[in-house]
């Protein structure tokens, strides 16, 4: 079987979490991925460092191979830099997801998050659809109907399925968000009042989970066309939402499919947010412990990890503080320099 898949997953704290993601991911897909991209964010949460020599450590007997990269700069969701984007390399890579998107040599691209448990094949259901459907963009889970007042949560009036359907004015979209208290009202009033506004502005394709097709993304987003790349903010809601929305109203399609048929999210944190662990030390260290613990108990290779990662670990850490102290000591240098 020709494998059509590469892998994208960003390495930002949650070792035992992504060693169960990519294990179980493994266990149901494995025939159809070629490479695991692992994005290793240079700062860590709660200072959890060495999380990626761990990961490569667990697999290394494993024949799948990963491609590791480092990004240069550590970017919030809200990049809109457009011209800096298109021009310089390292900071576009640095944009989540970017680098795995620029330079895998499959048609499409899965992109995950690092703390999901997946019981079924994902990916041979997204290819078929493709098969099916040739001309989509990307496959996965549409909207953040949660957040937004157009919802079955809310006012009823719009779905992950029928979103197309439901094309409100500004008039009345701006009332709709004004009626609701939404989680980000503020903001998205703010979007739709800046002129967008249908895809309304929670709607995306959800990048905890989704298949990208990588011809039509790569025609269209920056450095070759002007859409902002998929894991940038561009002064939208969220992440992805400014692609999903400039791509949409360009007549670019997208497929719903419900992913809770085919995995978890954030099994191992009881907030069901796995964002919820990067702010609380306490949660975070809780949810490592439990997925830990299920490597141990459901898997043959148990998570143990011997000296070579811990001595990996503290040279990473000695090229950090080297590089800090530099940056730092530039940095002072040229303040001086403008005094004198």
């Amino acid at each position: 079987m020709t494998k059509r898949v590469d892998v994208a997953v960003i390495i930002y704290g949650k070792p035992y979490n992504t060693i169960v993601a990519i294990k179980t991911l493994l266990d149901h897909s494995r025939q159809h991925i070629d490479k695991i991209y692992l994005s290793y964010e240079y700062r860590q949460p709660h200072n959890d460092w060495g999380g990626l020599h761990k990961i490569l450590d667990y697999f290394k007997l494993d024949p799948i191979t990963f491609v590791v990269h480092r990004p240069t700069y550590f970017l919030a969701p809200d990049t809109h830099d457009v011209e800096r984007t298109r021009n310089d390399e390292r900071y576009r890579q640095s944009i989540m997801f970017q680098y795995a998107l620029e330079k895998t040599d499959k048609p499409y691209l899965c992109v995950i998050h690092n703390d999901l448990l997946f019981h079924r094949d994902m990916i041979g259901d997204m290819l078929a659809i493709y098969d099916r459907d040739p001309g989509l963009t990307g496959i996965g889970s549409i909207g953040q109907c949660w957040s937004c007042p157009a919802s079955m949560f809310f006012s009823k009036r719009c779905t992950s399925t029928t979103m197309h359907e439901y094309v409100p004015s500004k008039e009345e979209a701006l009332a709709l968000h004004r009626d609701n208290n939404t989680p980000r009202k503020v903001l998205d009033i703010e979007v739709i009042e800046a002129g967008r506004v249908h895809p309304l502005p929670e709607c995306r394709l959800n990048e905890y989970c989704a298949l990208i097709n990588i011809d039509i993304y790569r025609a269209n987003t920056l450095p070759v066309g002007d859409v902002g790349c998929y894991g940038g903010g561009w002064r939208g809601a969220d992440m992805a939402t400014v692609f999903f929305y400039e791509m949409f109203n360009r007549g670019f399609r997208f497929q719903h499919i419900v992913l809770e048929n085919y995995l978890a999210h954030a099994t191992f944190d009881d907030s069901g947010a796995g964002s919820e662990a990067y702010n609380k030390a306490e949660r975070y260290w809780l949810s490592e412990q439990l997925a830990r613990n299920y490597i141990n108990d459901t898997f043959p290779k148990k998570a143990v990890f011997g000296p070579a990662v811990q001595l990996k670990t503290k040279w990473d850490l000695v090229k950090r503080n080297s590089w800090l102290m530099t940056i730092h000591a530039v940095g002072l240098a040229k303040k001086l320099v403008g005094r004198s």
